[in-house]
């Protein structure tokens, strides 16, 4: 094993003793531990990494000028830069056992009050998402939990010896159960004390990070220069870091230019690729600097964030911009671009306050580069690129792959059922006519991908593959089919990915079509798209985020990624679930969730439902209204073109972050405040009570009720007079007592509330969207 592998792996698991002493009870120091970890519990598998190896997991909190070899001082560089990050305030003392991490998003700014995380491994659960403001932890669950973990570890460790090939899958181990374990407890005695709101495993991975730059970038020398100066409590300015920023433009434009036969499975297979080749970009900026994957910081929506030595990065930076641009213009003529850009970043920067402005400062590097798109590939380059006729190579090919060359609509119905993505390091490949463009646009950044169902699906490796990385959509027990995918040439990671496609199904349990969605509505056989995401994010970064560090930045990214990615698939499975529990029909798909946004469509009914509730988790998520969603749904008939539903679903969306103070929804074309909303949705349900019970009022109600309050009648102060002579006939007509109280009720709301927003605006809706529910 080389001497950089050695490093970021003992970076990587040199505080996994704090689980393993919480566990355990024994209140021998945690390095100890770490290093019992590594040299009694899974000695036969670290054995290769030699003694240097597990010394410096032992010796991390040693005097370094007590150590003598150099990976052992690189460590504790490495820590004592990542764990700068921990912030400390007057807070009451809490036993390092029972202390649970703190939710992140409970420590924003205009967060009321710090919410807690249950210990519990990673999943997608609603009790492992969302916080909660009083938990509990003891010994037991600690015990429970670190049971659990050795388990999985000893199931890719047994008989096996360490090599780079299995640092992926320790990674994935490590953020499934170290994910919900604060790094740091407030045991201190007496004033300041420290704040549990990074976890373990962010801790880990921003320390394995660092390392890996520190190893690449610093000699001997300078590793105990900064040591002294850290020692010493003083700040070096030295350049260590380089924090790369990598933003894919063109994505709506692209996303929704799909055809009409097909657009569902079209639409669904361009949102995965734009992922995967986000995450291929970042992987393939990894390997050119031979990184590991803890390096990449974030990467989701259509961006990522690297850590990489500064020297090799600013050396680089320039060939890697051209390459990519080249590669990306060679299949998409313009359609799609990655900005590139890097900042540097000092020892000092890791320090609570500093971070942010890197990370500030890197966006406004890539917006600078969004200026001078396709500079990097020259003018004599783009001239010919722009002038000389594009030949298609798809030659000789059937009639339906001339048609759809990207076979984005197979992509989308491979998705349906897929529970595997498989993903390989190879050579550039040839372009075939047998192979779909997508796929050849990943092969240009040196990576295959297959895509499987489930594990009974055969699956054969490649010829001459020697690595491959298996990844489980959607779940975490990435390990239950580990078996299917080993064999003795080549090396075998394992990891997941939170997000999968939701695919309603039909009462026959096959795939529901959109004629099929439509018609499980109530009302009305119509169609829906829903569209949401997070309110001002930036800001949220730049001026709620106190204290701001690499892994406060990592850890908000992360967590909000979580809830789309993990969380929102799961919540419309479960609600699809429901549905079919109830003998009715499942309604909704989900296209897209990822980084701070949703896509989905359905049955129209649905929406306004699935919205709200979406919301009411996500401010369960944020702890508060500190962090606000908007979101904008488009109905129409069901033959509509899709790829026109989700254009007009995304002006509603814009129409709601375009409404006052943003936090809105926009329905029937009407943006509205979220309580608005809520006041809506119970008029509504109000009027259909009346309209569909026992003793019905009038259906033509919702007629008369637009006449009188639309825009005209407004203006000429003519609704007042009809208002009173309208509700006073129906109040003679019908006495019953629901009917009674429900037209008092509504009269007084319309004409003698200090609502006019309601008079005015929302009246429409109320009335628009009871007459879609009751008629078909």
């Amino acid at each position: 094993m080389n001497p950089q592998d050695t490093l970021i792996l003992a970076a990587l698991l040199h505080d996994i003793g704090k689980f393993r002493q919480r566990a355990t009870g024994r209140y021998t120091s945690h390095q100890e531990h770490s290093y019992e970890f590594v040299n009694e519990d899974f000695s036969d598998f670290f054995f290769k990494c030699g003694d240097e190896f597990k010394n410096a997991i032992r010796h991390h909190h040693r005097n370094p000028t007590q150590l003598q070899h150099l990976i052992e001082k690189q460590v504790i560089l490495a820590d004592r830069l990542s764990a700068s990050e921990r912030e400390d305030e007057e807070r009451e003392t809490e036993d390092f056992v029972a202390s649970p991490l703190a939710s992140i998003m409970s420590r924003l700014k205009c967060a009321t009050k710090e919410h807690r995380y249950q210990l519990t491994k990673l999943n997608f659960e609603r009790n492992t998402v969302i916080p909660e403001e009083s938990v509990t932890v003891n010994q037991d669950e600690y015990k429970t939990l670190w049971d659990a973990f050795t388990n999985a570890f000893s199931k890719i460790t047994k008989d096996r010896d360490y090599t780079s090939a299995h640092y992926q899958t320790v990674v994935a181990i490590l953020r499934k159960y170290t994910s919900r374990i604060p790094a740091a407890t407030p045991w201190e005695k007496g004033g300041r004390k420290t704040v549990p709101d990074i976890s373990l495993y962010d801790h880990l991975r921003t320390t394995a990070a660092i390392a890996a730059c520190i190893g690449r970038e610093l000699t001997e020398t300078e590793v105990e220069e900064d040591l002294k100066l850290l020692v010493a409590k003083k700040e070096s300015d030295r350049v260590m870091c380089a924090l790369i920023k990598g933003d894919i433009s063109g994505i709506q434009n692209f996303l929704y230019h799909i055809q009409s036969d097909g657009a569902s499975n079209q639409l669904r297979g361009r949102s995965f690729y734009l992922q995967l080749l986000t995450e291929t970009i970042a992987n393939w900026v990894l390997k050119q600097f031979d990184l590991p994957v803890t390096n990449l910081l974030l990467a989701s929506g259509g961006h990522f964030y690297i850590l990489a030595p500064y020297t090799n990065a600013k050396k680089k930076m320039d060939e890697l911009r051209q390459t990519i641009s080249e590669k990306l213009w060679e299949h998409h003529r313009g359609d799609l671009a990655c900005m590139l850009a890097g900042v540097p970043i000092r020892a000092s920067d890791f320090k609570v306050g500093n971070f942010s402005k890197k990370w500030d400062a890197a966006a406004e590097k890539v917006n600078e580069r969004k200026q001078q798109k396709w500079s990097e590939m020259g003018a004599q380059d783009m001239f010919q690129n722009l002038f000389e006729p594009y030949q298609n190579r798809e030659v000789g090919v059937s009639d339906e792959n001339e048609k759809d060359p990207w076979r984005f609509e197979q992509l989308g119905r491979q998705l349906r059922e897929a529970e595997y993505l498989i993903t390989y390091k190879v050579s550039p490949a040839l372009y075939s006519t047998e192979m779909p463009k997508w796929r050849e646009a990943i092969n240009t950044f040196d990576m295959d991908i297959d895509i499987y169902k489930n594990a009974g699906e055969l699956w054969e490796k490649p010829e001459q593959v020697k690595h491959v990385v298996v990844y489980r959509l959607g779940n975490t027990c990435f390990l239950n089919d580990m078996e299917r995918f080993q064999g003795e040439d080549f090396h075998v990671s394992y990891d997941f990915k939170p997000f999968r496609p939701v695919i309603a199904r039909t009462d026959t349990d096959k795939t529901a079509d959109y004629d099929y969605l439509a018609n499980a509505s109530e009302g009305v056989d119509w169609f829906g798209a829903l569209r949401m995401d997070v309110d001002n994010l930036g800001s949220i970064f730049r001026d709620q985020l106190e204290n701001v560090t690499i892994s406060r930045h990592a850890t908000l990214s992360r967590e909000l990624s979580l809830f789309f990615e993990g969380y929102v698939p799961q919540f419309c499975r479960d609600y699809n679930a429901e549905q079919r529990a109830n003998d009715k029909d499942e309604i909704l798909e989900l296209i897209y969730a990822g980084g701070d946004d949703l896509f989905l469509v359905g049955g129209w009914s649905a929406l306004p439902d699935i919205a709200e509730k979406i919301r009411t988790e996500f401010r369960h998520f944020v702890t508060g209204d500190h962090v606000t969603l908007s979101g904008g749904i488009a109905i129409e008939h069901k033959k509509f073109p899709l790829y026109q539903f989700a254009a007009r679903s995304g002006d509603a969306e814009n129409a709601a972050k375009g409404f006052e103070k943003k936090n809105a929804i926009t329905f029937l074309q009407q943006p509205m405040e979220w309580k608005e909303f809520a006041d809506v949705r119970e008029w509504h349900r109000k009027f259909m009570r009346v309209l569909i019970g026992q003793n019905p009022l009038p259906r033509d109600i919702l007629t008369r009720l637009r006449q009188i309050y639309s825009e005209n009648e407004l203006k000429e102060y003519r609704w007042a007079w009809r208002s009173i002579y309208y509700f006073h006939r129906l109040q003679e007509r019908y006495k019953y007592d629901d009917q009674t109280d429900f037209l008092r009720k509504l009269k007084n709301e319309l004409n003698h509330s200090n609502s006019t927003q309601f008079r005015e605006d929302l009246i429409h809706v109320i009335t628009r969207w009871t007459a879609l529910r009751i008629r078909r």
